[in-house]
């Protein structure tokens, strides 16, 4: 009898997690809201959580250059080689049509998609310099080279991205 209880409660710890998943937003009665789950959506939350990590490891490249945090080469390294990763998937995410609910970008990446591309291969290029130098001499002989990173974010931001209004 015991065994039984046992696994019926064993079950229920790897069923309930399962069925709550499923939910949207609690158990009001009503049906739960649509999903968007098309190709387009789906590139747009990619691309928003490509940057929303590029923005966390640059910031922390950032902090460490100006003292606001304590310099760990490791860590100063890591970030410039996991922003240069991310910097050449971000074209992945810009599948044509994709201006989205929650959309920022501006449809002239799509008129100019080549220099879309290039500037997103500049954030790359700087990203793995930061990480070469950083890698042959420390981040305390490298840190001034932030600043470049930083740059080409905003090099593709200001003409592909529509200010947030908060």
């Amino acid at each position: 009898m015991n065994r039984s209880f046992a696994r019926i409660g064993l079950l229920a710890c790897f069923v309930l997690p399962l069925v709550a998943c499923g939910q949207q937003g609690g158990s009001s009665g009503g049906s739960a809201a649509a999903v968007d789950d098309s190709p387009e959506y789906q590139a747009f939350q990619f691309r928003d959580g490509a940057m929303h990590a590029l923005a966390w490891k640059v910031g922390k490249l950032r902090a460490m250059a100006q003292g606001e945090i304590p310099v760990d080469n490791a860590v100063a390294l890591k970030n410039a080689k996991d922003t240069a990763a991310l910097a050449g998937m971000i074209a992945d995410g810009f599948i044509p049509n994709s201006i989205v609910k929650g959309s920022l970008a501006l449809p002239e990446i799509w008129m100019n998609f080549s220099d879309f591309q290039q500037k997103a291969n500049d954030l790359q290029m700087a990203a793995t310099a930061l990480a070469d130098a950083t890698q042959a001499n420390g981040f305390e002989a490298s840190k001034g080279m932030v600043q470049a990173v930083g740059q080409s974010c905003g090099g593709c931001h200001r003409p592909y991205r529509k200010r947030d209004e908060k």
